[in-house]
């Protein structure tokens, strides 16, 4: 290492150009090696960035270049909280910009949970969403699709990774031998991080080839994308479940049904949406949650005399009765027994028969391979289709294929080579095409034949054109899974050719004896393909029954409970309130503070100026004196925020500012373009005024109380002085200018304030 040290340092001096120290050493994945470089005088470090990855060394876990970029995203937050984008807007720039840019290379190396615990606050606070009660994991994880919580996207983010670079028998092997307990493999390297994010699913390594979950074992490489995720968002509902499990009302989470709940928010108007994001996210919309952080300390309706809940609100408040007239008398028995999830919280429950409908479906076998039921002459023509039952309801779809076998000359009559049903979680249309795309395919390479295709799907045949191009199959891309076979067999030595026939012609509109022999051997396959997907045992028809019985039950339960929620919602963020309702009680200050009288000004103190600037310490010195001894008033309670406004509106000074130390703002002409929050400036304001008021020897009582004011009826941190009344009032009617209701723990809008002037 050192003879190539000095070789580099002397091609650097060659080029004239210098080597920058702070950024060149050296590594080594044993310790004896790593003694060795010290010993040289080299720096060794057992991490470093690669490519935007960070790259471990050694077996100590290192994260310091995920940790910092991951930290990048704080200046993120304030900027998306007050844009003017919508709220869809704002969820999609976190998906496509804030994680891809905080959590590029995650697939690398482990973070903690309390990371994804910050990012996911963040995002909260971004999107405005942040209220009290609301669980950022159930927001973003399941209001939202999955991939918008920090932790989901991680570990879809590692898998896309790992199947696009991994080797498949390598990770396959890595897998098996850690999860078994071998220590000859790192902890800290990418399969250990890959394990770790399997095992956080709650899925298990079966063998070096297969992992398992609820509904059977399937291969990280082999299966498809789609299906991929699909089985990720089934664990993830559970895993969430789990989170928020100690929370009384999501007990039974993990029998929601998330998509079925995003379908619905998604036919409600925006302002609708917004309201009904705030029940499913547990946000406190009842008194028994909002006395905890507002200024009230009772927890009855504000409806009626009884104690307040969320069930109570919405299915036994007499003032709401009239929203729950069109509910069936069956649904309204069952609400006491259904889960408060689903029935307090608006969450769509699952059919009880889903896990066993998509185990079933998982379970179907594939076929042998057909043969050639006449001898080989020149190349075979084959017709393919596919046939999906309830096509539009994702939950009952169910789909088959079929393979006719055509004599191009027409001296045989056409055969059906092969049909059935399509295996797989995934029943589509387009699958089954393409499925019987692939069998034909398979059934040519294993019997050495030149093949013709004849389909009717027009995304089949573009893209098994390219493929015989020689396009590659991206591992990532739709349907890969079947793609990739098709790819195999052709790579083999098939000999393939395809061709788009049109769909569902008659043989009568034929206009060529070549249309009608095409027409008439689609329509068979057609007719085949539908065949075989009513052709099924009496196990699949009593499990569809029941099913179908039980999506139908829990639709009509799912609609009746989400249309009371929101109904009941529209009205009272309407306030539409009945005369004898109880109005809440008015925050009252609390008994006033003891008051020492103020000596003469003094000079300004040394400790204070050391720390704030001379300038900025006599303005407050001076305001503060000028207030208190000239303008005399009762001893009241009086908060930091109105200190400040009365300063500023007194003064014409912003006061100081907290950025790259303490500052005055007369210093910086552009500081309110800082877009800082008036609360921000506030707690600034205030401790900047307590520490020189201590600092001059200055004894006055500070305390969390409400203050003397109209317009601000919370708690907050306040100072007990004589105040003049008549500045009071002038705060107070300063603030009226941007809000006609008083201010309180709950409200955002106190933050929205401009710098006063």
């Amino acid at each position: 290492m050192s003879a190539i040290f000095e070789c580099l340092n002397q091609f650097v001096d060659a080029l004239d150009l210098l080597l920058d120290g702070k950024k060149t050493f050296v590594w080594s994945t044993s310790s004896s090696g790593r003694q060795s470089l010290r010993d040289q005088g080299f720096a060794v470090v057992d991490g470093y960035r690669m490519l935007g990855a960070h790259i471990q060394t050694t077996r100590r876990h290192t994260n310091s270049t995920q940790v910092t970029r991951i930290s990048s995203l704080q200046s993120l937050w304030p900027k998306l909280k007050i844009s003017a984008a919508p709220y869809d807007l704002k969820v999609r720039a976190i998906r496509t910009a804030g994680w891809p840019k905080g959590l590029h290379a995650i697939a690398a190396t482990t973070v903690s949970l309390q990371i994804f615990t910050q990012l996911r606050a963040g995002a909260m606070k971004g999107l405005a969403a942040d209220g009290s009660g609301c669980n950022s994991m159930v927001h973003l994880g399941m209001i939202e699709r999955p991939a918008t919580d920090p932790h989901f996207w991680t570990l879809l983010s590692t898998f896309r990774m790992v199947r696009e670079c991994g080797i498949h028998e390598v990770v396959h092997s890595s897998l098996w031998e850690i999860a078994c307990g071998n220590n000859d493999y790192a902890s800290n390297g990418i399969s250990a991080t890959l394990l770790t994010r399997i095992q956080f699913l709650g899925w298990h390594v079966l063998s070096p080839a297969l992992l398992v979950d609820d509904f059977g074992s399937f291969s990280l490489f082999s299966v498809s994308l789609a299906e991929l995720q699909w089985r990720m968002e089934w664990a993830w509902v559970k895993t969430v479940a789990a989170h928020v499990s100690h929370r009384p009302g999501f007990e039974g989470l993990e029998n929601v049904d998330p998509v079925r709940t995003r379908q619905w928010l998604a036919k409600l108007p925006v302002d609708d949406r917004a309201a009904f994001r705030k029940i499913l996210n547990g946000a406190h919309l009842t008194q028994d949650g909002k006395h905890y952080c507002q200024e009230t300390d009772s927890d009855v309706c504000p409806y009626c005399t009884c104690s307040d809940s969320r069930f109570h609100r919405f299915w036994v408040c007499d003032r709401f009765e009239d929203c729950r007239q069109g509910i069936p008398a069956h649904v309204r028995a069952l609400v006491p027994d259904l889960p408060e999830c689903v029935t307090c919280y608006g969450w769509s429950l699952r059919p009880s028969t889903y896990h066993e409908w998509y185990s079933y479906l998982h379970g179907l076998p594939s076929g042998d391979v057909p043969v050639l039921p006449w001898p080989s002459e020149g190349c075979v023509h084959v017709f393919t289709d596919g046939s999906c039952c309830n096509p539009g309801y994702a939950d009952l779809r169910f789909a088959a294929f079929s393979v006719v076998l055509a004599d191009a000359t027409m001296n045989r009559p056409a055969v059906l080579l092969e049909c059935g049903v399509l295996p797989g979680l995934r029943q589509t249309s387009v699958r089954a095409e393409l499925y019987a795309v692939m069998r034909a395919v398979r059934f040519a390479c294993c019997r050495g034949l030149e093949l013709m295709i004849w389909s009717d799907c027009q995304a089949v045949v573009r893209r098994l054109r390219r493929i015989l191009q020689g396009a590659a199959v991206r591992i990532n891309s739709p349907n890969a899974d079947l793609w990739m076979m098709i790819a195999d067999d052709i790579s083999a030595g098939a000999h393939v050719q395809i061709t788009k026939v049109k769909a569902h012609c008659t043989v009568s509109s034929a206009n060529s004896p070549l249309e009608e022999w095409c027409y008439l051997h689609n329509q068979f396959a057609d007719r085949a393909a539908v065949r075989a997907n009513e052709s099924r045992g009496e196990e699949f028809w009593l499990l569809l029954a029941r099913h179908a019985t039980a999506c139908r039950s829990v639709d009509e339960w799912n609609s009746c409970i989400q249309q009371v929620l929101i109904a009941i919602s529209r009205r009272v963020l309407c306030h539409e309130r009945m005369t004898d309702s109880p109005e809440p009680s008015p925050s009252v200050p609390g008994p006033p503070p003891k008051w020492t009288a103020l000596p003469p000004m003094p000079s300004p103190p040394k400790g204070a100026v050391r720390w704030y600037g001379e300038g900025l310490v006599m303005k407050l010195l001076k305001w503060f004196w000028h207030a208190v001894q000239c303008e005399p008033g009762p001893v009241v309670w009086i908060s930091h925020a109105q200190m400040y406004i009365d300063f500023a509106l007194t003064t014409g000074e912003a006061g100081p500012v907290h950025i790259n130390g303490w500052r005055d703002s007369a210093d910086m002409p552009l500081h309110a373009l800082l877009h800082t929050g008036f609360k921000t400036r506030a707690r600034w304001f205030g401790k900047v005024l307590r520490e020189t008021l201590r600092h001059a020897n200055v004894d006055v009582v500070a305390g969390y109380s409400v203050p003397t004011s109209h317009m601000i009826h919370m708690h907050c941190s306040c100072l007990g002085v004589p105040w003049d009344p008549g500045r009071l009032d002038a705060v107070d009617r300063w603030l009226m200018k941007f809000s006609k209701t008083p201010f309180r723990r709950q409200t955002k809008e106190l933050d929205r304030l401009p710098v006063p002037h």
